[in-house]
C-alpha cells in the first residue's frame, strides 16, 4: 500500500513551504503526494519523485453542457457568455473530452501512478436542496461517454484511472448496480474506484458519530460484494455534518442574483458539508485493513502547516502507523 497526502500547486498550499526541504520533512513516513494542478511549481517545492497520484480537474455542473442543453445552461449561469467562460470559452461539448485528455497527459508527465476523476453532477441550487433533476444513471452514463471518447485508442498503461464517489448524482457508492455500470462502461482495463470516506458519509444524514460512519461503510462494502475488488484507492477523511445538511435542505438560503454570487455561496456551503478532517473513530484501522487499498491518501483541508501536521499525525495514530518527531 502506498500512502500519500493531498497537495495542490496553488500559492495557498506551496507558500506554506520555504524550500523543498520543508515539504520533505512533512513527507516522512509517506510515499508521496496526490497532486492537484493549478499551475507550475515555479519554486520547485515538490520533488518530482514525490508525485504518486494526480487529481484531475472537475466541473461541479457539466451534464447539461455535455447534452448541449442551452436553456438549462442559461438558468444556471444567467447567460451563455458566462457559461462559455466557465467551460474555457466555448459551448462545444468536446471541451470536456479535451480537459480530460489534458489532465491525463499531465498525470503521465508527472509520472503519477494513478489519476482521480469525480463522477458527479449538480447545479448550485441542487447542492443545497438535494432535489436533483438528473439521476445516477444519467450522470454515470454520460461520464462513461466522456471517458471512452477521451481514452479512445489509448493502450493500457501503468497509469491507473480511479473514479471518485460523491454524495451527488453519479457514483455515490450506495448502489452496487451503478458501481458495476460505471466499471463495465469504461473501456480501459487499468481502472478502479477511489473511495472517498468523507463523501460516502454524506449520503446518510442520520449518522451522528464517526463510529456510526465506520459501520455504515462496512454495510456498503457488504452490499457491493465482489465489486469491492474495484476499490483500489481511498481518500481517507471524515466530516459528520448531518445537522447542517438537514438544515440546508429544510431552509435553503436565498441565492444571489448573479452566478458569481451563487458560486461563492456554493463553495462556502461545500466546505461546511465536506470538512475533510481526520477519520479517527474506533474501528477505522480495521476498516482500512478490510479494504486494503493500493493507494491510501490522507485528504484534508487545513489552514496552515501546523494544523496539517496535527491532522496527519492524528490519522497516522488512528491507523497505528509510526510517528516521526523532530
Amino acid at each position: 500500500m502506498k500512502v500519500t497526502f493531498n497537495l495542490t500547486t496553488s500559492p495557498e498550499d506551496l507558500d506554506r513551504f520555504r524550500t523543498s526541504e520543508d515539504l520533505r520533512r512533512l513527507l516522512r513516513g509517506f510515499d508521496g503526494v496526490e497532486l492537484m494542478y493549478y499551475g507550475e511549481d515555479e519554486r520547485q517545492i515538490i520533488p518530482p519523485e514525490a508525485i504518486l497520484g494526480f487529481h484531475m480537474s472537475n466541473h461541479n455542473y457539466w451534464l447539461d453542457f455535455w447534452r448541449e442543453d442551452r436553456e438549462a445552461l442559461q438558468r444556471e449561469y444567467d447567460d451563455l457568455e458566462t457559461a462559455k467562460a466557465a467551460f474555457g470559452g466555448t459551448l462545444d461539448k468536446v471541451r470536456l473530452v479535451e480537459e480530460f485528455r489534458r489532465d491525463w497527459a499531465l498525470a503521465k508527465r508527472f509520472g503519477a501512478k494513478y489519476a482521480v476523476w469525480h463522477v458527479s453532477d449538480a447545479s448550485i441550487r441542487e447542492s443545497f436542496t438535494r432535489q436533483y433533476r438528473h439521476t445516477d444513471e444519467e450522470v454515470v452514463g454520460a461520464a462513461c461517454e466522456i471517458i471512452s471518447e477521451a481514452l479512445a485508442g489509448e493502450e493500457e498503461t501503468d497509469l491507473v484511472l480511479l473514479l471518485e464517489n460523491l454524495w451527488l448524482p453519479g457514483l455515490r457508492f450506495t448502489r452496487p448496480e451503478m458501481t458495476k455500470r460505471l466499471m463495465e462502461g469504461i473501456d480501459y482495463p487499468n481502472k478502479g474506484i477511489m473511495l472517498d470516506t468523507g463523501h460516502l458519509l454524506h449520503n446518510d444524514l442520520d449518522l451522528e458519530t464517526q463510529e456510526e460512519g465506520v459501520a455504515y461503510i462496512h454495510r456498503l462494502l457488504d452490499a457491493h460484494g465482489e465489486l469491492c475488488k474495484y476499490v483500489r484507492g481511498v481518500h481517507l477523511n471524515q466530516s459528520i455534518t448531518s445537522d447542517y445538511c438537514r438544515k440546508m435542505m429544510e431552509e435553503p438560503p436565498e441565492l444571489g442574483k448573479t452566478y458569481r454570487e451563487r458560486s461563492w455561496q456554493m463553495f462556502s456551503h461545500a466546505y461546511n458539508v465536506d470538512k475533510h478532517q481526520p477519520f479517527t473513530g474506533e474501528g477505522i484501522r480495521e476498516l482500512m485493513d478490510r479494504i486494503a487499498p493500493e493507494f491510501l491518501t490522507f485528504e484534508f483541508i487545513t489552514d496552515d502547516n501546523a494544523q496539517h501536521e496535527r491532522f496527519l499525525r492524528a490519522q497516522r495514530e488512528a491507523l497505528g502507523m509510526p510517528i516521526f518527531d523532530d
